[in-house]
């Protein structure tokens, strides 16, 4: 997946490389994002849900938000209210006081210190289990990063009584509407997920090869990784034996083929629905004026719409409502 020398291939190219003669719907400025995201590097500790806009965001035309990059990590984590690690504190006060003092420029500690240095107002705690993105975060960060232009619709893999909602029969009615509308309505989706329930895309028998044949992919083991993480779509295809599979960008560049990460979408079901005693789903990004069409259409699916707890701290000052 390496590049080649005076060009840059689309991301139908390089999917074509790992599924050769398979079609794959692509979401909406997939390359636009793709340039952004080969571009990144890994996330920082704890924000792979807003990770997961900084190539999506810009990429459908909202670069900046009040004089701020869009693709800034930071930024982002500040907009969604996540929650870093204690340890993280001191050295980002220490850059802080640094530019305070004259010592260094802001360009000059973005560019010494890009993965240390918090330049907003962050929520820290030495509880790993509070740590990182809440589903309704991302939303948040989705909401005012754009002005309310984009919105999202939530659909948690478990309804309120803890029952799974998306049924193996709903999570395919789900996908097919995913599908089928990633062009007029220019939709966007965003996976939060128990990473365990997926293939392990570390594993030296995640290969190309394997990955071709169906079978062999089957043999590929499940992740081992023991957490819950955010990643967007890049498209969605059936195989030809009719399995639907899915492209998502990881924000890890060495999980998958340079962060392209193909997985059964059957997987991905048991992802969001989650069994480790926490709770996933799946976030639709939709422009205002599909909002409303876009959340009939998946309540017509028969699951309620709503964000749920990955265990991540809720923002303190906004909710996630109907239309935002």
């Amino acid at each position: 997946m390496s590049e080649s020398s005076g060009s840059r291939r689309t991301v139908a190219d390089r999917l074509a490389e790992l599924f050769p003669g398979e079609s794959i719907a692509l979401v909406d400025r997939v390359d636009a994002m793709g340039t952004i995201f080969d571009s990144l590097a890994d996330q920082r500790p704890s924000t792979c849900g807003a990770y997961a806009l900084r190539y999506l965001l810009p990429a459908v035309g909202f670069p900046e938000h009040d004089g701020n990059d869009l693709s800034a990590e930071d930024y982002l984590a500040y907009l969604a209210a996540v929650v870093i690690e204690g340890h993280e504190v001191g050295p980002s006060a220490e850059i802080t006081a640094r530019v305070a003092a004259g010592e260094l420029t802001e360009a000059e500690a973005r560019a010494r210190f890009p993965q240390s240095w918090y330049r907003y107002p962050m929520r820290a705690s030495d509880d790993p289990v509070v740590h990182g993105t809440s589903p309704t975060g991302v939303a948040r960060a989705v909401a005012i990063g754009t002005a309310g232009a984009l919105g999202t619709v939530p659909v948690a893999g478990r309804d309120r009584t803890g029952s799974p909602q998306l049924t193996p029969d709903r999570w395919a009615a789900l996908l097919a509407l995913v599908e089928a509308h990633l062009v007029d309505w220019r939709l966007h989706v965003i996976f939060n997920y128990d990473s365990d329930q997926l293939l392990a895309p570390r594993s030296p028998l995640y290969t190309v090869e394997a990955l071709r044949a169906p079978a062999d992919a089957r043999r590929i083991p499940r992740d081992d990784w023991g957490v819950g993480h955010f990643a967007g779509l890049a498209g969605l295809w059936r195989r030809p034996d009719g399995e639907r599979w899915l492209v998502l960008f990881d924000s890890y560049k060495a999980r998958g083929f340079a962060g392209y990460q193909p997985q059964p979408a059957d997987l991905m079901r048991l992802g969001v629905v989650r069994s480790d005693g926490r709770n996933g789903g799946v976030l639709l990004i939709v422009p205002r004026e599909h909002l409303a069409a876009a959340a009939a259409a998946v309540e017509q699916l028969g699951v309620e719409l709503g964000t749920w707890s990955n265990g991540s701290l809720e923002p303190d000052d906004w909710a996630w409502e109907r239309g935002r």
